[in-house]
């Protein structure tokens, strides 16, 4: 397990800058989607737009992968199917988009009205990639580690590898709290705040949506993946 300690000093609140809406991120009824390929492992990934967002004409955004990729095939999703592949084959995966429970992670319902078929999907792997959306306001009212452990409780059998990390945003309160959550309850923590450090790791410049353009570019997305990699 990483106890790596990644606190950039004076760090950018970019989660701040962020104006791509929490809500309504993905078309699918339910928030998941499932690929099967017949593969021997299965991996499930819990994460918000940086995990997949759906066409957005109206943010400058046309894929359905982890924005702002410039390809599916380069979004942290997919290289970490990529370097799985080698090991297990082709793997089935779970793409379950946790932006709406970002919005109301409190909300215990959430997880059985939206996230059903995820458990259902039985994951050999969990990957908790989550953080980006969480409201101050929210935060500050409502306890964020409590949720995490029982999303984590909800979507992962007792078998299943867990890899919890934190916000590519660095945020020192979600940091602190998503590492002891992985901490007591078994899982591995993957620390990803420093990649904001440098903008080298946003897609800068190649949107005109500010909020798009600070999500993670190709290198950030290779970075993350790695990290992810290391993990397993």
């Amino acid at each position: 397990m990483s106890t790596n300690d990644v606190r950039p000093s004076a760090a950018r609140d970019y989660a701040a800058e962020n104006t791509v809406p929490a809500l309504g991120q993905v078309s699918d009824h339910g928030c998941v989607r499932i690929v099967r390929r017949e593969g021997g492992l299965r991996v499930l990934f819990f994460g918000n737009s940086i995990t997949r967002h759906s066409p957005a004409p109206q943010l400058g955004w046309y894929g359905d992968w982890g924005m702002a990729a410039s390809a599916r095939e380069k979004d942290y999703v997919h290289l970490v199917l990529a370097g799985l592949e080698p090991a297990h084959g082709r793997v089935d995966y779970c793409l379950a988009q946790a932006g709406a429970w970002e919005r109301g992670y409190w909300q215990p319902e959430l997880l059985e009205e939206r996230y059903r078929p995820a458990r259902e999907f039985a994951a050999d792997v969990v990957i908790i990639r989550i953080g980006e959306n969480v409201r101050k306001e929210e935060y500050a009212q409502y306890a964020f580690r409590p949720c995490v452990e029982r999303a984590i409780r909800y979507l992962a059998g007792p078998q299943a590898r867990v890899i919890v990390t934190d916000p590519f945003w660095f945020s020192a309160e979600l940091h602190d709290d998503l590492q002891a959550v992985a901490q007591e309850n078994g899982c591995v923590f993957c620390p990803l705040g420093d990649l904001s450090r440098d903008e080298a790791n946003m897609a800068v410049g190649l949107f005109e949506h500010h909020g798009v353009s600070i999500h993670p570019g190709d290198l950030g997305m290779r970075r993350i993946a790695d990290r992810i990699l290391q993990c397993l």
